[in-house]
């Protein structure tokens, strides 16, 4: 059974439009520090990300991917990289809000921004849990029940993926599925409080970028080197000091983004647009081939490449989407996957454990057609009567 993929719906604060900004036509200029005294190379006032309903056409894309791979694997071999989608997604609008932030008020406050995170994860986590919690009560007996108890417990300490990595314990349970929201609850745990000191210290844009850019190498490197030496696959594709790159390169296209002038050349334009198709083009081989234990993802690279591939499309999505492109990414159904994305990524794990048991695929089409039902349905409810109430509350420590 392939390992499940995972994301972390972000919902980026609403606006009346899109206000994308043409590539040829961004402009940048200096933003104020809380004293309003100009700031010396201080991050550019004019880029806002707002509400993109494209953003969350990308997500409704990868949470589908991962939901079709998760409920029958043969269909779409490497739809487990859904979960590189979103982090290269996280990585991005984290640090775009996050700069936005710093530019209107010359400081982050991260106790608001842990708030807003924790209002934004918990309730859907925590209802998951209160009701597989219950149903195991009820109805499961040993070995099942204690799978359940322990993946609840592991779940709830945000550090699962690495007992998955060193196979302290098993993924293979209703709640394994939260291994990678632990991978990125550690990301914000650390990246908002250094990206918080580097702009206070005012470093130049360009170390920032080499910074990372470096950490995204040393990644890369470390997990060839661990495959080298052969260690359990698992812990290459769990741990998070092996699957950061992704997120890493998400920040790496904030940082673009928000204080990139040469982005503004009209000339560049058409190279970057070039780049993303063949990264489409790569991408969409990927997830229709790829094996999760494959060693192309490991010894060459394959999963710092797709980040890169991610990273091009995600920044022509951002400042030039093609028309078309945009159609399809705000096409209202694929929309509304991608907002009810985080609940439908928790529970459908969840309900195919106890739909097919330990079975990979479906052991037959009512287990399929049972499975897809309850995977949307109950979802959607813990959208609208569990998530939204607490999307409302969040909005005040914007």
């Amino acid at each position: 059974m392939a390992p499940p993929a995972g994301l972390v719906g972000q919902e980026p604060r609403p606006s009346k439009e899109s206000n994308i900004p043409p590539l040829s036509t961004t402009t940048f200029t200096t933003l104020t520090s809380r004293s309003q005294k100009p700031a010396v190379n201080a991050l550019p006032s004019r880029f806002k990300l707002g509400y993109r309903p494209e953003l969350d056409g990308l997500r409704g894309i990868s949470i589908l991917l991962v939901f079709i791979h998760h409920l029958y694997p043969p269909a779409l071999p490497g739809g487990f990289l859904g979960v590189d989608i979103f982090f290269v997604l996280s990585g991005f609008l984290i640090t775009s809000l996050l700069t936005e932030e710093f530019s209107r008020a010359g400081s982050i406050r991260l106790k608001d921004f842990y708030i807003r995170r924790a209002l934004r994860l918990m309730p859907a986590l925590l209802a998951l849990i209160s009701i597989t919690a219950l149903f195991g009560l009820i109805f499961l007996r040993n070995p099942w029940v204690k799978e359940t108890y322990q993946g609840i417990w592991l779940s709830l300490s945000y550090v699962s993926n690495w007992f998955y990595a060193f196979k302290y314990a098993s993924a293979d349970n209703p709640l394994g599925i939260t291994w990678s929201l632990a991978i990125e609850e550690q990301f914000y745990l650390v990246w908002p409080l250094v990206l918080s000191n580097l702009l206070v210290c005012r470093l130049r844009t360009r170390w920032i970028l080499y910074y990372l850019t470096l950490a995204i190498v040393l990644i890369a490197l470390h997990r060839k080197l661990l495959w080298a030496h052969e260690v359990f696959v698992g812990r290459l594709y769990y741990a998070s000091d092996t699957r950061a790159d992704s997120l890493l390169m998400g920040c790496l296209v904030g940082i673009i983004i928000s204080k990139g002038p040469w982005l503004s050349r009209e000339s560049f334009e058409p190279y970057l647009k070039f780049l993303a198709g063949v990264g489409f083009i790569f991408l969409t081989y990927m997830i229709l081939t790829a094996d999760w234990r494959d060693p192309m993802l490991y010894q060459c690279g394959g999963f710092t490449l797709i980040a890169i591939a991610l990273a091009v499309i995600l920044m022509v999505i951002v400042l030039s989407p093609p028309k078309p492109v945009l159609l399809i990414l705000r096409f209202t159904p694929l929309v509304w996957f991608g907002q009810i994305s985080y609940g439908l990524y928790l529970w459908h794990w969840c309900l195919r454990f106890f739909v097919y048991g330990k079975q990979s695929i479906p052991p037959s089409v009512t287990h399929f057609v049972v499975a897809v039902v309850f995977s949307l349905t109950v979802p959607a409810l813990s959208y609208y009567f569990v998530e939204k109430p607490f999307l409302r509350l969040k909005k005040r420590f914007t």
